[in-house]
């Protein structure tokens, strides 16, 4: 015989599931630290390999002109043209990735243990009915 309270218990957990996503229940098991840094992490290394990408197409842009001028142009004043920008902007990724990460984990730690919440009301419901056990290893075969 079909139990509605567990039905609907079960159902809302694969709500959960299909809702959150594999990534983000797995995620809930990280640190705030460790998830905020690693994604501003990721962030900025994506930012430095679009801005490599971008110096490589100026520089192909001008190679003509690189070839022509290769003496007299001024390094110290391109170096500071380049990187200065560079370190301005990454600190502002940084900065803006961080401030977002920290409210993401926020609002998806509350929906996690929304989910988990629901878990603990299923295995409270199998302890209390004894009909079913929350074993593992028998196989049912």
């Amino acid at each position: 015989m079909v139990n509605e309270e567990k039905t609907r218990i079960m159902i809302k957990i694969a709500q959960y599931e299909a809702d959150l996503g594999e990534k983000v229940i797995n995620e809930g098991s990280y640190y705030k630290t460790d998830y905020v840094r690693s994604h501003t992490l990721s962030a900025i290394l994506s930012f430095s390999a679009a801005y490599a990408l971008i110096l490589a197409l100026i520089l192909l842009y001008n190679i003509d002109y690189i070839f022509v001028n290769f003496i007299t142009i001024n390094y110290v004043k391109l170096c500071f043209e380049i990187f200065v920008p560079y370190i301005l902007i990454t600190i502002f990724c940084a900065i803006i990735s961080s401030i977002y990460f920290n409210g993401k984990y926020k609002k998806d730690r509350e929906e996690i243990k929304k989910y988990y919440l629901e878990l603990k009301r299923l295995e409270k419901y199998y302890s209390v009915s004894g009909k079913e056990t929350a074993d593992d290893t028998v196989t049912g075969a």
